[in-house]
């Protein structure tokens, strides 16, 4: 009985923390297992900071050589959501990392050099950066080195930068609503491939990317992105003008991509309106303007494709059984294949199109036609016919077939002798003999006579001299030529033969 009077206040306190302890413990989490497996857009919960509530007025702050706070970085240690820092002009040495809700501004472009390591603006909040020139991040590519990264942080606004020496540049990572516009962006002095993307969003949703300018820099990339607006940018003298995959429902809207190895490059996405658009002079190894892979739903219009290699490329688009694609009043023009499309390609939809002085304007690659696909109502550069009863439609389908464009599909090495004196004689000959005409690769029975407003205003160069360029006359080219036309003369005589 002693031991339980000289032990009672212990063991009942005891039992207090205990009690104390349970009411006090939330129930167990079985989160790990609802979410295993989830891609991260599909997880509730994101990386990033908890930051606690304000525990003062917003305020702002002055930054700058002369003044109390000489660096960005102690500006940042001293805010709360809802400050402003305003940052004066100077170099500012350093690399910050923004954890509140808080608007950098630059005043006289002020510098935040990252010293070549690094990264040199990490935002992991709802900020806004504007009117800085950031420059010199590292060149790590298993790093990632930016200018700008944004780290699952929401209503990110990027406006009004500069980013030069930089190895990506703005790059978004799990965030919504972005906001990254009227920035010029440009990469480091290196090769293309070991380059950094001008702007890359990944796994985000929402947002505007608009009025930007990337120059030298490698792709635009948006992966596993929806709902986004990418509007008047300009993307120039990179790898892929936009590079883009596994991403539904956005618009691109008056945007520039031009003199890039490809204009834009879309894959395994649905639901996409692209209007509006330049894709200019691409001419790397496919230098393709505009291509789709296993893409539905793509509508197409407005667009100008001048002076590409391809202007548009199509492998497996649509690539569902009912999906459709629709492209509507562009303009294709003096590319050296309008359109090219693997033999299986169906379902696309070609109405309004003006195609003026493009080599061929139509290819399927490795031979055959493209007749399961629609084509209606276009103006074509190359049609003969008439229009007698002056109703804007020829008399006369449009019929394009060439042996020396089936000859070319089937063997792409020979499309350097395009316009030589041997590919024009197999033309004639093809017209004397029905034996070696080809069937019609596209049958457009609702041309157009006269080339439509819109191509004749975006027409503003001469198609003959702004086509692509081929190398000058060579001694191997003149060999060709003279062997082409030897073997012209055999299919003559051969033909000739069999005739008797």
């Amino acid at each position: 009985m002693r031991w339980v009077w000289t032990r009672a206040p212990a063991v009942f306190g005891a039992v207090l923390l205990a009690v104390g302890a349970a009411v006090g413990q939330e129930p167990p989490s079985h989160d790990h297992e609802h979410h295993a497996g989830m891609r991260p857009e599909e997880s509730p919960a994101r990386p990033g900071l908890r930051r606690l509530a304000p525990t003062r007025a917003p305020m702002a702050f002055d930054v700058g050589p002369d003044r109390e706070i000489e660096t960005i970085g102690e500006a940042l240690e001293r805010s709360v959501d809802g400050d402003t820092i305003r940052v004066h002009a100077g170099v500012y040495e350093e690399r910050v990392v923004i954890r509140a809700a808080v608007a950098l501004l630059g005043i006289g472009d002020p510098i935040i050099d990252g010293g070549g390591t690094g990264t040199v603006v990490t935002v992991e909040a709802p900020a806004e950066i504007r009117g800085l020139v950031i420059r010199a991040s590292g060149a790590d590519q298993s790093r990632e080195d930016s200018g700008i990264m944004v780290l699952a942080a929401d209503s990110v606004r990027i406006e009004d930068n500069r980013l030069t020496d930089v190895l990506f540049g703005v790059y978004v990572k799990q965030s919504q609503e972005p906001v990254i516009r009227g920035n010029r962006i440009e990469g480091k002095d290196r090769p293309i491939p070991r380059r950094g993307d001008g702007v890359r969003l990944w796994y985000c949703s929402g947002g505007v990317v608009e009025n930007n300018e990337l120059v030298r820099t490698r792709d635009l990339v948006i992966w596993f992105t929806e709902g986004l607006e990418i509007l008047n940018n300009r993307v120039t003298h990179g790898r892929y003008g936009l590079h883009y995959m596994y991403s539904d429902h956005n618009v691109f809207v008056g945007n520039v991509f031009a003199h890039n190895d490809v204009g834009a490059f879309l894959m395994y996405s649905k639901d996409i309106r692209i209007r509006g658009n330049r894709f200019e002079k691409a001419a790397g190894a496919s230098g393709i303007g505009l291509g789709l892979k296993d893409s539905d739903d793509i509508f197409a219009s407005d667009n100008t494709f001048i002076g590409n290699e391809i202007g548009v490329f199509l492998d497996n688009s649509p690539t569902s059984v009912d999906g459709r694609n629709e492209f509507r009043d562009n303009l294709v023009a003096a590319n050296d294949a309008g359109v090219v499309l693997l033999p299986s390609v169906h379902s696309n939809e070609f109405t309004g199109n003006a195609w003026i002085g493009n080599t061929t304007p139509v290819v399927v690659s490795g031979g055959g036609d493209a007749l399961k696909n629609r084509w209606a109502g276009n103006h074509w550069s190359g049609y003969a016919g008439f229009d007698a009863d002056a109703d804007g439609t020829g008399d006369a389908p449009f019929q394009h077939h060439r042996v020396s464009d089936d000859l070319f599909a089937r063997h792409p090495d020979l499309r350097f002798l395009a316009g030589s004196p041997a590919v024009s004689a197999l033309e004639v000959l093809a017209r004397l003999f029905p034996l070696l005409a080809p069937r019609p690769v596209v049958i457009d029975s609702l041309p157009v006579a006269s080339a439509p407003a819109f191509a004749v205003a975006g027409l503003s160069f001469d198609p003959q001299s702004d086509a692509p360029r081929r190398g000058g006359i060579t001694l191997a080219a003149v060999l060709m030529w003279a062997a082409s036309l030897s073997a012209v003369v055999a299919i003559f005589t051969l033909a000739r033969r069999r005739r008797a």
